[in-house]
């Protein structure tokens, strides 16, 4: 299987990183979609990564499809769980998605910034409900548990994107209990060497 990714994605990230932990053979190939290559837009007319070619050709779109598909053919879907088993577990994960997508967003107005078009309303928006969800992240006691599974990926490419991209937001400050299950789980190989500044 071949993989259209790039390093700094999230979204991208969450499939690298389940790729690892199923140790399966998938080639990454390092892909810029605002480049619009033939490659990425026959294969997804959205012109998103992450895209996975899979070995009869056919391709899959969207990391929480591949991401599922993954699961569900190499992993018998442990990692997701069951749908309608635990519907906690579920909202948990659209949350996290949630604030990744929040996370990009705002990280594409610190971008249109230079442009001269940043928006003052969005930009206070999307930081809110990072913060927001951050807190209620905590709440729940999302780092309470040793298991790695889809909502952990989820939280590690969540919490070291904002290191990455959104420093200033501080989110530590708000969660100590999440930044010291994070400060360990980060090290283990499958998020360490996956790692936003790491190219893929």
């Amino acid at each position: 299987m071949k993989l259209l990714c790039s390093a700094p994605s999230p979204y991208s990230r969450m499939v690298r990183i389940m790729v690892r932990y199923l140790e399966l053979d998938v080639e990454e190939l390092n892909t810029n979609p605002l480049d619009n290559g033939d490659t990425l837009l026959s294969a997804n007319p959205l012109g998103q990564i992450p895209c996975l070619f899979l070995n009869d050709g056919a391709a899959l779109y969207d990391s929480e499809v591949i991401c599922r598909y993954l699961d569900a053919t190499y992993a018998k879907s442990q990692l997701f769980g069951e749908p309608g088993l635990d519907w906690h577990a579920q909202c948990q994960f659209s949350l996290l998605k949630g604030l990744i997508d929040s996370a990009v967003k705002l990280r594409q107005e610190q971008m249109r910034e230079e442009e001269g078009v940043r928006s003052a309303f969005w930009t206070s928006r999307f930081e809110e409900a990072l913060l927001r969800g951050i807190r209620e992240l905590e709440r729940q006691g999302a780092g309470s548990s040793d298991r790695i599974n889809a909502r952990s990926m989820a939280l590690v490419c969540l919490l070291d994107y904002m290191d990455y991209r959104h420093p200033a937001l501080e989110w530590r400050n708000l969660a100590p209990a999440l930044t010291l299950w994070f400060e360990e789980v980060r090290e283990l190989p499958i998020f360490r060497e996956t790692r936003p500044d790491i190219v893929c």
